[in-house]
């Protein structure tokens, strides 16, 4: 009962243990599901983005490039940029591609602004350095040429302007689309997160699974081969009693070849007995002859109901090993299904582990995506760097600017003492030539100093302008830097959660490991499993060899029981006939005796009337009864129980070795 209680107890656990199972497979399929829907509200983002990506090549007139991959076009981008430098270190002005960056166009402005202010300054410097008696007609032709050249320098320097700006608000809006780029990156990072976090605790709960289900085999385990050492414990006393029937079977044997022994000993001592004379026999034989004969009856049948206690012992020692077997072969039974259902257990595990593996593969191509972005990101951000060091140059190249136009300014106040010197000049010339073309020259120089005095106040408004420009650089810089730093700060973020994935991934990869180990663990106590239902089976069919065994040992007991009844009752037969015989030979005794006492006593009545002669009594009675070995008295009967009563002690003695051997 309590074995049965055990195994019910073993199959509620085990139906428990699929319960749990069941219940954790459910959770993990929806929780697959929640990742196949965040999988699938996250491909038409990726497609909207690259659909974004094509219309913004389409729209710089990259058509070749829009529907090839994302790292063909990082690569054809970053040749164009590696072009860009090198002509731009090479001295080119004018690049060939639309997409060329801000910083490179303020450069080439600062530059084409610096050669158009400070050419019409040398040429006007070196026509003041110009001899004052020049003709009328030279300063009046390089007056009309300097105004054409500042007017086309004023028309460049305001489309260079409007070009600047333009390029300046394509800028901010590259760099927005950035930030917004790098804030949803960082929302589908979290979202990404949170799955790991949640595959993470899927693979924790299939660990403790597979912990508890190794503990619980192993439990089994132990059980099983102690089942077993208790079957083969069984089997070898099962064995140890076929031995021992073995030897009842031989010393019952034995018995019955003592009992034949015995019977022919009677039967020999029943033909001395018939051969021997029956004169010589007396009363006392009459009184024990039929009391040997009655102890031998007794005790012939006290052996054969020892023999038939003996048989019902063997019978129900047969019975108590046939239902021993059973209940055996009922527990094999039961160990069987209990391996089915380990094995059953064992594919689950292994299901579920191939489907933690498939997980791992997923999140892993995850973290290779995320990887992917975080590089993409930094390349973005070191594109910045980049445009904030071209800008930083930009700012030094106008400093340069300032510098220079310092050198100009003063080379200008040189250039005014050199017209003060020739007002000067021109007066004194006015005094000294009252001719009507010094006085036409004078009016020529004096307009000429107007245009000049014109042209200074134009270039100081270009310069206020320009300062103007450059403090409006300088915050544009200030908010470019901001943004760089944001997004330093960013990229250090992703470093790190790169880091952490990266740690997790190596976790997880031990974690597989293990996993690993664990399944090997398991298909090697499999494998034990195996081996031990292999054994089971061999005693099983070992069980079944000693039962036919036993059963034919069984058989032949019965067959020599039915033979010992035939030969008891044959015997009893036999001793019946004896008995017959003997008592008839006592009866004929008996009337010889009578006989000769009425002969003794009509000799005696003669020995009375008449004396014989030299014959004694007792040579007449040894005469009358020819016996060599009995007296008168009736020693032959006497010595014929002696007999009898040895016999009697020969079967007491070989029925109390049966009862030695039960």
């Amino acid at each position: 009962m309590e074995e049965m209680k055990e195994v019910e107890k073993y199959a509620n656990h085990v139906h428990n243990l699929t319960e749990e199972r069941e219940a954790s497979s459910h959770s993990c399929e929806e929780e697959n599901k929640e990742l196949r829907n965040v999988v699938k509200e996250l491909q038409p983002r990726q497609e909207v983005r690259i659909k974004e990506i094509e219309e913004m090549l389409y729209k710089e007139g990259l058509s070749e490039i829009a529907l090839s991959s994302p790292s063909e076009q990082i690569i054809y981008l970053l040749v164009e940029r590696s072009t860009l430098l090198r002509k731009l270190e090479t001295g080119d002005p004018k690049p060939e591609s639309q997409r060329c960056m801000t910083s490179n166009l303020q450069k080439g402005l600062a530059q084409e602004k610096f050669e158009q202010i400070h050419q019409p300054l040398q040429r006007e410097h070196e026509k003041y350095q110009v001899p004052v008696r020049q003709p009328g007609k030279s300063l009046s032709e390089s007056r009309n040429e300097d105004l054409e050249k500042d007017k086309t320098s004023q028309n460049c320097l305001e489309r260079n302007g409007d070009e600047a700006a333009k390029k300046l608000g394509m800028a901010q809006k590259e760099i927005q689309r950035l930030t917004d780029e790098l804030q949803e990156k960082k929302k589908e990072q979290g979202k990404l997160d949170s799955a790991l976090q949640k595959a993470q605790l899927e693979i924790e709960k299939l660990k403790e699974n597979l912990t508890k289900l190794k503990e619980k085999d192993s439990v089994d385990l132990q059980k099983a081969r102690e089942h077993n050492e208790r079957l083969d414990k069984e089997i070898l006393a099962l064995r140890n009693r076929v031995r021992s029937l073995d030897s009842e079977k031989k010393v019952l044997g034995e018995v019955v070849e003592r009992l034949k022994g015995e019977i022919r000993e009677s039967q020999e001592n029943k033909q001395l007995g018939n051969h021997s004379p029956g004169k010589s026999v007396d009363a006392e034989q009459r009184e024990q002859c039929p009391s040997s004969g009655e102890k031998v009856k007794y005790q012939q049948q006290d052996g054969v109901d020892q023999l038939r206690q003996n048989l019902h012992r063997l019978q129900i020692l047969c019975n108590s090993a046939e239902n021993e077997l059973r209940y055996e072969r009922g527990k094999n039974l039961d160990l069987k299904q209990h391996n089915s259902l380990l094995q059953e257990e064992s594919l689950k595990i292994k299901i579920e582990l191939k489907q933690a593996q498939q997980k791992l593969l997923d999140s892993t191509k995850m973290c290779s995506s995320l990887t992917a972005e975080w590089n993409h990101s930094q390349q973005k951000i070191r594109e910045l760097e980049l445009e904030g060091l071209t800008q930083a140059q930009s700012i030094k190249s106008q400093n340069n600017l300032q510098e220079k136009l310092a050198q100009e300014k003063s080379k200008v106040a040189d250039a005014e003492a050199k017209i003060l010197d020739l007002q000067q000049k021109l007066e004194h010339a006015q005094k000294v030539c009252l001719s009507d073309a010094c006085s036409l020259g004078m009016k020529q120089l004096e307009q000429r100093i107007k245009a000049a005095l014109e042209n200074e106040a134009k270039t100081k408004q270009q310069y206020q302008e320009e300062q103007h420009k450059r403090k409006l650089l300088g915050q544009n810089l200030k908010e470019l830097q901001k943004q760089v730093r944001i997004l330093q700060d960013k990229g250090n973020q992703l470093e790190i959660t790169n880091s952490q994935q990266q740690s997790r991934i190596q976790q997880q990869e031990a974690q597989l490991k293990q996993l690993e180990e664990e399944k090997r663990k398991s298909e090697e106590h499999l494998r034990s499993n195996r081996e031990l239902s292999e054994k089971i089976s061999g005693l099983q069919k070992e069980k079944k060899a000693l039962c036919e065994e036993y059963g034919q040992f069984l058989k032949q007991l019965d067959v020599h029981v039915r033979t010992y009844n035939e030969k008891h009752h044959h015997h009893k037969a036999k001793l019946r006939r004896v008995k017959d015989c003997l008592s008839h030979k006592i009866e004929l005794r008996d009337k010889r005796i009578e006989q000769l006492e009425n002969e003794i006593r009509g000799l005696q009545q003669q020995m009375e009337k008449n004396t014989i002669s030299d014959i004694p009594e007792f040579e007449l009675l040894n005469k009358i009864l020819p016996l060599q070995d009995f007296s008168f008295s009736g020693t032959g009967l006497v010595e014929s129980g002696r007999s009898l009563q040895e016999i009697t002690k020969t079967y007491i003695r070989s029925s109390n070795d049966k009862s030695q051997f039960p």
